[in-house]
Protein backbone atom coordinates (compact mmCIF):
# COMPACT_ATOMS: atom_id res chain seq x y z
CA UNK A 1 0.00 0.00 0.00
CA UNK A 2 1.41 3.37 -1.00
CA UNK A 3 1.26 6.49 1.13
CA UNK A 4 -0.67 9.32 -0.44
CA UNK A 5 1.58 12.44 -0.42
CA UNK A 6 -1.45 14.74 -0.13
CA UNK A 7 -2.63 12.99 3.05
CA UNK A 8 0.86 13.15 4.62
CA UNK A 9 1.15 16.83 3.72
CA UNK A 10 -2.27 17.59 5.27
CA UNK A 11 -1.32 15.72 8.45
CA UNK A 12 1.87 17.78 8.69
CA UNK A 13 -0.07 21.03 8.17
CA UNK A 14 -2.51 20.08 10.92
CA UNK A 15 0.41 19.38 13.27
CA UNK A 16 2.36 22.54 12.39
CA UNK A 17 3.38 24.59 15.42
CA UNK A 18 1.73 28.04 15.41
CA UNK A 19 4.11 31.01 15.36
CA UNK A 20 2.98 32.33 18.76
CA UNK A 21 3.60 28.92 20.35
CA UNK A 22 7.07 28.91 18.81
CA UNK A 23 7.78 32.38 20.22
CA UNK A 24 6.55 31.36 23.68
CA UNK A 25 8.72 28.23 23.61
CA UNK A 26 11.81 30.15 22.50
CA UNK A 27 11.26 32.67 25.31
CA UNK A 28 10.89 29.76 27.74
CA UNK A 29 14.09 28.17 26.41
CA UNK A 30 15.96 31.43 26.93
CA UNK A 31 14.53 32.32 30.34
CA UNK A 32 14.43 28.88 31.90
CA UNK A 33 17.68 27.81 30.26
CA UNK A 34 19.68 30.77 31.53
CA UNK A 35 18.01 30.57 34.95
CA UNK A 36 18.63 26.85 35.37
CA UNK A 37 22.31 27.26 34.49
CA UNK A 38 22.62 30.28 36.79
CA UNK A 39 20.97 28.55 39.74
CA UNK A 40 23.14 25.47 39.25
CA UNK A 41 26.31 27.57 39.07
CA UNK A 42 25.37 29.44 42.25
CA UNK A 43 24.59 26.16 43.99
CA UNK A 44 28.02 24.72 43.18
CA UNK A 45 29.90 27.93 43.98
CA UNK A 46 27.70 29.04 46.88
CA UNK A 47 30.53 29.91 49.28
CA UNK A 48 32.16 32.17 46.67
CA UNK A 49 28.91 33.81 45.52
CA UNK A 50 27.51 34.86 48.91
CA UNK A 51 30.19 37.52 49.52
CA UNK A 52 29.52 38.90 46.03
CA UNK A 53 25.79 39.09 46.79
CA UNK A 54 26.54 41.12 49.90
CA UNK A 55 28.71 43.49 47.83
CA UNK A 56 25.96 43.84 45.22
CA UNK A 57 23.48 44.83 47.91
CA UNK A 58 25.10 48.28 48.00
CA UNK A 59 24.23 48.78 44.34
CA UNK A 60 21.02 46.72 44.21
CA UNK A 61 19.12 47.01 47.50
CA UNK A 62 17.15 43.88 48.31
CA UNK A 63 19.49 41.43 46.61
CA UNK A 64 20.92 40.55 50.03
CA UNK A 65 17.71 38.64 50.71
CA UNK A 66 19.01 35.94 48.37
CA UNK A 67 22.05 35.47 50.60
CA UNK A 68 19.64 34.47 53.38
CA UNK A 69 17.93 31.87 51.19
CA UNK A 70 20.49 29.14 51.74
CA UNK A 71 22.19 26.77 49.34
CA UNK A 72 19.13 24.52 48.85
CA UNK A 73 17.17 27.48 47.48
CA UNK A 74 19.47 27.43 44.45
CA UNK A 75 19.29 23.66 44.01
CA UNK A 76 15.49 23.77 44.16
CA UNK A 77 15.47 26.68 41.72
CA UNK A 78 17.67 24.74 39.31
CA UNK A 79 15.33 21.73 39.45
CA UNK A 80 12.24 23.87 38.90
CA UNK A 81 13.73 25.84 36.01
CA UNK A 82 14.94 22.58 34.47
CA UNK A 83 11.38 21.19 34.71
CA UNK A 84 10.08 24.39 33.12
CA UNK A 85 12.61 23.98 30.30
CA UNK A 86 11.61 20.33 29.92
CA UNK A 87 7.95 21.33 29.72
CA UNK A 88 8.76 23.95 27.10
CA UNK A 89 10.62 21.40 24.99
CA UNK A 90 7.65 19.03 25.18
CA UNK A 91 5.28 21.81 24.10
CA UNK A 92 7.68 22.59 21.23
CA UNK A 93 6.96 19.01 20.13
CA UNK A 94 3.20 19.66 20.64
CA UNK A 95 3.02 17.27 23.59
CA UNK A 96 0.36 18.20 26.14
CA UNK A 97 2.17 16.88 29.26
CA UNK A 98 4.71 19.65 28.67
CA UNK A 99 2.08 22.22 29.58
CA UNK A 100 1.55 20.55 32.94
CA UNK A 101 5.30 20.30 33.67
CA UNK A 102 5.75 23.94 32.69
CA UNK A 103 2.75 25.20 34.67
CA UNK A 104 3.61 23.31 37.87
CA UNK A 105 7.25 24.39 37.70
CA UNK A 106 6.41 28.04 37.05
CA UNK A 107 3.90 28.25 39.90
CA UNK A 108 6.48 26.75 42.26
CA UNK A 109 9.16 29.14 40.93
CA UNK A 110 6.96 32.11 41.85
CA UNK A 111 6.49 30.69 45.34
CA UNK A 112 10.12 29.61 45.80
CA UNK A 113 11.52 32.84 47.30
CA UNK A 114 8.44 33.30 49.48
CA UNK A 115 9.00 29.84 50.96
CA UNK A 116 12.79 30.01 51.36
CA UNK A 117 13.34 33.66 52.30
CA UNK A 118 11.74 35.00 55.45
CA UNK A 119 10.18 38.39 54.82
CA UNK A 120 10.33 38.11 51.02
CA UNK A 121 7.39 40.04 49.54
CA UNK A 122 5.07 38.18 47.19
CA UNK A 123 6.40 38.67 43.64
CA UNK A 124 3.28 40.08 41.97
CA UNK A 125 5.04 41.10 38.74
CA UNK A 126 6.61 37.65 38.29
CA UNK A 127 3.28 36.00 39.12
CA UNK A 128 1.54 38.18 36.51
CA UNK A 129 4.06 37.34 33.78
CA UNK A 130 3.81 33.65 34.69
CA UNK A 131 0.00 33.81 34.53
CA UNK A 132 0.14 35.44 31.08
CA UNK A 133 2.51 32.75 29.76
CA UNK A 134 0.35 29.96 31.20
CA UNK A 135 -2.78 31.51 29.72
CA UNK A 136 -1.15 31.89 26.30
CA UNK A 137 0.23 28.35 26.38
CA UNK A 138 -3.21 27.02 27.38
CA UNK A 139 -4.66 28.39 24.14
CA UNK A 140 -2.67 25.71 22.29
CA UNK A 141 -3.70 22.72 24.39
CA UNK A 142 -6.28 21.72 21.79
CA UNK A 143 -3.56 21.11 19.16
CA UNK A 144 -1.28 19.21 21.53
CA UNK A 145 -1.58 15.51 22.04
Amino acid sequence: MMNDPDINQNQQKNRARPALLSVLCVLTFIGSGISSISFLMVYFSYQEVIPMIHELSEVFPGVELFAKAGKNFFLTGFILYFLSLFGGSMMWQLRKPGFHFYTAAQVMIVLLPVVYIKGFPFPFLEASVTAIFILLYSKFLKIMK
